[in-house]
Parts: C-alpha cells; sequence; structure tokens
C-alpha cells in the first residue's frame, strides 16, 4: 500500500503528534509498505504571538525535503522571498482589527494558501492509495481537497480539544467531507459524532509511547544525587494549560507531609514560562530539555509521574510512564478521567496546587496503590497502545476505506 501522511510538524520539532507520525510511518515501512510524509514545520516557533497564526503559512521557516531512513519527506514551506510574497494575503489573520472574525479571515487566507500549493498537494496525492491526515487548518483543507481531487481516500486525525481548537464550524465542515476521523480514545469519538459527524465514519485509535529500548534509573538518581528519596517527574512543556506551574504549586504541601521529596521537571520553556521556578525551594529540579534516554530514566526512576494537564486528548507521556508501570497523576481535559481513572491507572486531579498534591501523597503513602496503578496502565498499554497494536488498526482502517472506493 502506497500512505501518505499529512502533519503540521514533523521530526527534529520535538512533540507527541509529531513521535506519533514518524512511529507509524517507520512501523509501516518495515511491514514493506511505501510511505511518503508531507509536513510543513521542523522546529518551534520563536516569534511574538501576535504572529504566531501565521507559523501555519507566511511565516513557516525555508526547510529542505530530505529522507528520513527511507521515508521521503516533502516540506510543503516558502522557500524564497517570492513565495512569501505570493502568501503576503495570509498575513490577514494577523491584522488586531480583523481577528475578531477569524473564521472568515482563515477561509480567505485559504483561498491564497490553496493556490500557492495545490500543484504541489496534487502531485503527492496522485501517487498513493490513501491519505491520513495528522493536520488540520490550512494544510489539512488543502491536501483533503487534493484527495477529492484524484479520488483518494481521505482519513483524519483531529486532535479536537473541546472549546480549545478543532471544534469550530469551519473544522467540523471539513471533518464531515472525510472518509473516517479518528478519535484517539472513546470520550474522543463521541464528542466528534456530538458535533454531526456520522458514527458510521468515527473511529477510536490511539498513539502509542515512545522509549529507548533500555533505561537506568538507578544511574538517573545517582547523577543527579536524589538517593532513595520519593521522585516526583514531570515531562511536558512548561506551558500553562500542561500544569508545570500547579506542580510545582504542590511542592510545599507534599514536603509537608514527605520531607524527603523530590520534583523533577523536563522539557522546554520559554523565558516566561521557566519564572515559575525562580525561588523553588531545593527539593525542585527544573532540568530543562533533554535527551529521549535521560528523559526515559527519569521517568523509570520516579515514584509518581505528574503532569496534569488541561490540553491534552491521549498524552504520550502518560502511555510512557505506564510502559515502565508508574502510577500517573494526570489532568482532567475532555477525556482524560476516562483514560487514567476508567483504567485504574491513577488519579486525574484539578489543576491547582491543593488537588495535585492531595493525588501526589495518596501515592506516595500507599505503595500497593501505586504498584497496582502502575501494572494497569502497562497492560493497557500492551494491549491497546504498543505501536503494533496502533499500525493494524491503522492499516486495517485504510484498506477498510480503500475497498469502500474501489466498491461504493
Amino acid at each position: 500500500m502506497n500512505i501518505l501522511l499529512i502533519a503540521q510538524r514533523y521530526p527534529p520539532f520535538v512533540g507527541g503528534v509529531e513521535v506519533h507520525v514518524m512511529q507509524i510511518s517507520r512501523a509501516f515501512l518495515a511491514e514493506g509498505h511505501h510511505v511518503s510524509v508531507a509536513a510543513a514545520n521542523f522546529a518551534p516557533y520563536t516569534g511574538s504571538k501576535r504572529l504566531a497564526v501565521l507559523f501555519d503559512s507566511l511565516l513557516t521557516p525555508a526547510h529542505d525535503d530530505f529522507d528520513d531512513n527511507g521515508i521521503p519527506v516533502t516540506a510543503i514551506c516558502p522557500r524564497t522571498a517570492i513565495d512569501r510574497l505570493m502568501l503576503l494575503p495570509c498575513a490577514i489573520r494577523a491584522v488586531p482589527v480583523l481577528r475578531k472574525d477569524f473564521a472568515r479571515m482563515q477561509s480567505v487566507a485559504y483561498l491564497f494558501f490553496r493556490a500557492f500549493y495545490w500543484k504541489r498537494a496534487v502531485a503527492l496525492v496522485s501517487k498513493c492509495d490513501v491519505v491520513h491526515s495528522l493536520a488540520n487548518g490550512l494544510l489539512g483543507w488543502l491536501f483533503r481537497e487534493a484527495a477529492e481531487a484524484c479520488g483518494k481516500p481521505f482519513i483524519n486525525t483531529p486532535f479536537v480539544h473541546p472549546g480549545q481548537w478543532g471544534d469550530a464550524a469551519a473544522d467540523v465542515a471539513h471533518y464531515k467531507k472525510c472518509d473516517r476521523v479518528i478519535g484517539l480514545v472513546q470520550t474522543d469519538s463521541d464528542y466528534l459524532v456530538s458535533l454531526g459527524l456520522d458514527p458510521r465514519c468515527v473511529a477510536t485509535i490511539g498513539v502509542s509511547p515512545d522509549l529507548p529500548t533500555v533505561t537506568n534509573p538507578a544511574s538517573f538518581r545517582e547523577r543527579h544525587g536524589y538517593g532513595t528519596a520519593p521522585l516526583v517527574v514531570y515531562v511536558g512543556r512548561m506551558m500553562a494549560q500542561k500544569g508545570a506551574a500547579a506542580v510545582v504549586a504542590s511542592v510545599a504541601a507534599v514536603s509537608a507531609a514527605l520531607p524527603d521529596a523530590q520534583f523533577v521537571f523536563i522539557g522546554p520553556g520559554s523565558d516566561d514560562e521557566v519564572r515559575v521556578f525562580d525561588d523553588t525551594p531545593a527539593n525542585v529540579h527544573y532540568l530543562g530539555k533533554v535527551s529521549a534516554q535521560e528523559k526515559a530514566d527519569a521517568v523509570d526512576a520516579c515514584d509518581v509521574f505528574c503532569m496534569p494537564s488541561m490540553s491534552e486528548i491521549l498524552p504520550t507521556v502518560y502511555l510512557e510512564a505506564w510502559s515502565l508501570k508508574k502510577p500517573v497523576v494526570g489532568g482532567r481535559a475532555h477525556g482524560l478521567p476516562e483514560l487514567i481513572e476508567g483504567n485504574e491507572a491513577g488519579i486525574a486531579a484539578e489543576q491547582n496546587g491543593g488537588a495535585v498534591a492531595d493525588a501526589i501523597i495518596s501515592i506516595l503513602n500507599n505503595p500497593t496503590l501505586a504498584a497496582r496503578y502502575g501494572s494497569n496502565g502497562a497492560a493497557l498499554v500492551s494491549s491497546k497502545y504498543s505501536v503494533d497494536a496502533v499500525t493494524a488498526q491503522l492499516l486495517h482502517l485504510y484498506e477498510t476505506v480503500c475497498i469502500e472506493r474501489s466498491h461504493p
């Protein structure tokens, strides 16, 4: 099968969606399928917040096409000053007085985005059997239209965050034109149906953890001098919605109950975001961005993995913690209570210091409970979210929609 994957971002950009795209593309290739990727961004945005909306078009950094271990990756980006001039109308979305009508401005921007990239998109789609987009907005709309023009099935994993992004009227109209739309967990799929999608066109397929073959938790504790102290680890960007500040706010209460407890924070953050670590006590350690091996060693060394996010659906870091049999204190974003507490694999806490502290203390004070949460999480990952399990589900879906297209 010839599979085309569409992603807004792709490694070396670091993130859960990006890892998922890389994982499944390599798994498809290993099974003898031909797979290619089209992506726009390969590094995080570093400009002003007001202009961030243009990172998908006018301000997309130039990048060459490349080969990722046998997977051709096409960079959907402007490469010359003339290219950017042709995409200049996309800047209408950043004009303050016009941003109040963002949906209409997005539609205007898409007309120019589509005109500029149309031939490139059609050339890629025409060579494949199925298109699977993990991007929405301009890039996702473009490749869905290209798939329609070429008569190819189009599958979309939208990563909808209710009330935050992905559920605007234009997004829903886009989903209704897809052959299938994928929710990561049942709550996610149910929400897609509640938006008006045909239940027969909604599938539920998750993502997978990404861990090195071997971890060394003892070495991590020794390197950083944590000894046998109770260890709480947070992994993720330091953005507010992921809850780093709430974990910091929990430190005083946890330390009062467990004076030896240590807190480790791993992940990138802006200058403003990392100010949350200013004047924190000596048992709070911000390590910043680390290697994949160091991150995995840290998670394997912890007694509780804690990221009380309010902006996740199926966080890869939870799956990684569960793969290592660690109990998880997660957030109460849409679908997370179902994932965490529904599988008895941890506690879904409100994003405030008191609630997070209560969850951490209850687990650290009950080793039997902690072990049960970790074992249940490991069993969940093995049965539903391993790379092999997810890849098999996706391939079955691809084959199904291809048959449907061949025999309406």
